[in-house]
C-alpha cells in the first residue's frame, strides 16, 4: 500500500456573480430619483392649488373639462380679471422688479394701468381696513395718509404733537411706529411694484452743522426700510428701489416749512410706467454722455499717451 500513489485532489474554483443588488445594476438609483422629482412636483402643486383663490380654481377646472374653456365668456372673464397668476400678486408676464422678462404691459396697455391702479386702490383699502380694525392701530389712522401721484400710490406717516414717529433729532423708530411701517409692508409686500421710501423734516436747523436735515433725513428712511424689509411677509430683496432723504425741501401743501407736521416718511408705491420711463432714462444717460464726449474730440488728432 505504501507504493500505491495518493489520488490527486483537485481544487476547482467556482466564480460567483454578483448578488441581488448586481444583477439590477444602478437601475434603481434612476427610478428612486424619478420618485422624487414626482413627489416633489405633486406637493409643488398642491402648495399652488391651495394658494389660488376660488376664481383660479374654477379656471383650472373648466379647462380640464375643456380644452378650448378659455375662449368662452366665463373663460375670458376669468383670464382678464385672475389671469396673473396663482398666487397672490402674481403678474404674469409683467416685467420683473430688476425690468427683466415679460413686456411692458402696464405702460403700454391703458387697460392694464387701469387695472394696475384698481390694485393699488384695493391695497389702500387694505390698510386702511387693517388700522381700522387693530385696536392698538386706531390711535394712528390720522396720522396716515394715501393718494395718487404721477409716481403711483404714495403713502404718508405724519409727526403728531403727543405722537412723534422718531425720539427727537435721531432716527430711532418709535415702537408704534414700528407697529405702523410693519402693518403697511405687509400689504405692500403682496404687490410686485416697486417702493421709494423718503424722509422729510420740518425747517428746523441744528445747532450742530456736521449733522443736518439731509442726514437726518436719509437716516430716518433708511430706518423704515430696515423695518419694512425685516417683517416677514413683508417687502422683498430687491423691492425698494431707492432710499432718499428730502430734508425740509419738500413741505406738505398748505404748511409752513416749519410747521413739525412737514416731518413724515413717505412710501411711494411705483407704477409700471414711472418704472418703464426712469429705466429708459438712465439707460439713455451713458449715450448722451459719450455724444457729448465724442464731439469734444477732433477726429484728425490723435490723443497723446499720458505724461507720467
Amino acid at each position: 500500500m505504501s507504493d500505491q500513489q495518493a489520488p490527486e485532489i483537485k481544487v476547482k474554483f467556482v466564480k460567483k456573480k454578483g448578488g441581488h443588488a448586481a444583477a439590477h445594476g444602478g437601475a434603481w438609483k434612476v427610478a428612486y430619483a424619478d420618485l422624487v422629482t414626482a413627489m416633489m412636483a405633486f406637493f409643488l402643486l398642491m402648495w399652488l392649488l391651495s394658494s389660488a383663490d376660488k376664481n383660479t380654481k374654477s379656471g383650472i377646472a373648466g379647462m380640464f373639462q375643456d380644452a378650448n374653456f378659455f375662449n368662452t365668456e366665463r373663460g375670458k372673464e376669468i383670464l382678464a380679471n385672475h389671469g396673473k397668476g396663482i398666487l397672490p400678486g402674481g403678474r404674469g408676464m409683467a416685467p420683473g422688479p430688476d425690468g427683466d422678462g415679460g413686456t411692458d404691459t402696464a405702460a403700454q396697455n391703458p387697460g392694464a394701468a387701469a387695472e394696475e391702479h384698481q390694485v393699488m386702490e384695493a391695497t389702500a383699502e387694505a390698510i386702511e381696513k387693517a388700522f381700522q380694525q387693530d385696536e392698538l392701530l386706531q390711535a394712528y389712522q390720522d396720522q396716515i395718509s394715501m393718494d395718487f401721484t404721477d409716481e403711483g400710490l404714495r403713502i404718508q406717516i405724519t409727526d403728531k404733537a403727543a405722537q412723534v414717529l422718531f425720539d427727537s433729532g435721531s432716527a430711532k423708530l418709535k415702537s408704534y411706529t414700528l407697529s405702523i411701517l410693519k402693518e403697511i409692508a405687509k400689504e405692500l409686500g403682496k404687490l410686485p411694484n416697486r417702493v421709494v421710501i423718503g424722509g422729510h423734516t420740518d425747517a428746523s436747523k441744528y445747532a450742530n452743522q456736521a449733522y443736518t436735515n439731509w442726514e437726518l433725513s436719509s437716516d430716518r428712511a433708511n430706518a423704515a426700510r430696515r423695518v419694512m424689509e425685516s417683517v416677514p411677509g413683508g417687502l422683498r430683496p430687491g423691492q425698494v428701489r431707492r432710499v432718499t432723504g428730502y430734508a425740509e425741501t419738500i413741505p406738505k401743501e398748505g404748511l409752513d416749512p416749519k410747521d413739525p407736521q412737514n416731518r413724515r416718511i413717505s412710501i411711494v408705491v411705483v407704477s409700471a410706467a414711472t418704472e418703464v420711463a426712469e429705466s429708459k432714462h438712465q439707460k439713455a444717460q451713458p449715450r448722451e454722455k459719450e455724444k457729448a464726449a465724442g464731439k469734444d474730440k477732433d477726429p484728425g488728432t490723435k490723443a497723446e499717451p499720458p505724461k507720467h
